[in-house]
């Protein structure tokens, strides 16, 4: 099982291969620990592990409220088919059914397919 630091390293190389051309800057916070893409047309993705196998992927449009998108496993609240990954869609509070799963290896693949359309 990959620790949270080793899920960032892979969730870093497969966003850099895939969106480089796309990518204004990155920063990892350690107290946190959280990293930070930003985009160059002004788009924010946080992106946070732990070694307890959770996980949050927040996408920021801008800093109005729920004006992003973020798939998460940190609370069992939401009933939903893929409890407790779940999905809070652009513009909602409530959660519905997520893809994500916590792997880099997948989710940063499905997380470049959801942010393209909104780089061009």
């Amino acid at each position: 099982m990959l620790n949270y630091l080793s899920k960032l390293q892979k969730a870093v190389i497969i966003l850099q291969e895939k969106l480089s051309i796309s990518i204004f800057s990155q920063t990892f916070s350690e107290e946190r620990p959280v990293l930070t893409i930003e985009f160059v047309n002004g788009l924010i993705l946080y992106i946070r592990y732990n070694d307890f196998d959770e996980y949050s992927y927040q996408l920021n449009f801008s800093n109005r409220k729920f004006d992003r998108i973020r798939y998460d496993n940190y609370d069992q609240q939401w009933k939903v088919n893929t409890a407790p990954h779940h999905l809070h869609r652009r513009g909602e509070k409530d959660a519905v059914e997520s893809p994500m799963k916590g792997d880099p290896n997948s989710d940063m693949l499905e997380l470049v397919k959801i942010i393209k359309p909104f780089l061009s």
